[in-house]
């Protein structure tokens, strides 16, 4: 689930206008990091392709020649001469790993998350048992009621089982445990250059804030570069007015990347 949900929101984050497709360049820059835009034989129109560097280099990482492949077509092209290069960023680094990475965790916290939920539900404390009778009655009015299910205990047998006061309720654990899911979402935002909204916590100045911010822009500038970079590669080749930026949700301008409601209010003041 997470790992589908921070992959659409990352394909969101930039607005293109081109002939191919979004989904289909920021699909080959999100899982490869980079994507090779060219055309197919006999065919007019341009075209998005996954493909891989190859070739002697004077530079690291700077090759001439690429090898593109889709479902119906393999083949081998010249940057620059037959094919344009978009990145991802200066490395050329694909997100899909990160994204991976921050969907285990969420995936663990919410699991934590639903486990302190559903263990709260029996408060009456640990029941112990002596006898095999007592324990499958006891196993399944617990079940029940750890699936939300109305329970009673008719069985006799199991008037003679203990239980020792442990309560498992804790306010304060759920909070954290909360906040703890919407931390990791936050870093999240910052490693892909977003800023969430947040509250500013009491020991943390005006200065961290700023140097936070700093960062983001640097994540997100060096992503849009690139692909302006790319943009211009397609149009110097083949021709065209292809365009790339910010998301309108995101206000990138003035040195500034926050969420569009946070800068119109600033405009209002």
């Amino acid at each position: 689930y997470w790992r589908e949900q921070l992959f659409e929101r990352v394909m969101r984050l930039f607005v293109w206008e081109s002939d191919v497709e979004q989904k289909e360049i920021e699909q080959r820059l999100i899982i490869a990091g980079h994507c090779g835009i060219t055309k197919l034989p006999r065919k007019k129109e341009l075209t998005a392709m996954f493909g891989t560097f190859y070739g002697v280099t004077e530079y690291f990482d700077e090759f001439k020649n690429y090898t593109v492949h889709c479902p119906i077509y393999a083949g081998t092209r010249t940057i620059g001469k037959d094919i344009a290069i978009i990145s991802n960023n200066a490395e050329r680094n694909p997100v899909l790993p990160l994204i991976h990475h921050y969907a285990q965790l969420l995936a663990h916290a919410e699991v934590t998350f639903l486990n302190i939920l559903i263990n709260a539900r029996d408060n009456s404390g640990i029941p112990i048992v002596s006898t095999e009778r007592q324990k499958q009655a006891v196993l399944q009015y617990q079940g029940k009621k750890f699936n939300g299910q109305y329970s009673a205990i008719a069985d006799p047998g199991a008037l003679g089982v203990n239980y020792t006061q442990q309560t498992t309720l804790n306010s304060s654990l759920y909070k954290e445990m909360w906040e703890t899911r919407n931390n990791i979402l936050k870093e999240f935002y910052s490693y892909i250059g977003v800023k969430a909204a947040f509250e500013k916590q009491s020991n943390t100045i005006d200065a961290e804030v700023r140097s936070n911010d700093s960062l983001l822009l640097l994540n997100i500038k060096d992503m849009l570069e690139y692909r302006k970079r790319g943009c211009e590669a397609v149009n110097k080749l083949y021709g065209t007015n292809w365009s790339v930026k910010v998301s309108d949700e995101i206000n990138y301008r003035a040195g500034e990347a926050v969420p569009a409601g946070e800068v119109a209010n600033n405009e209002n003041d």
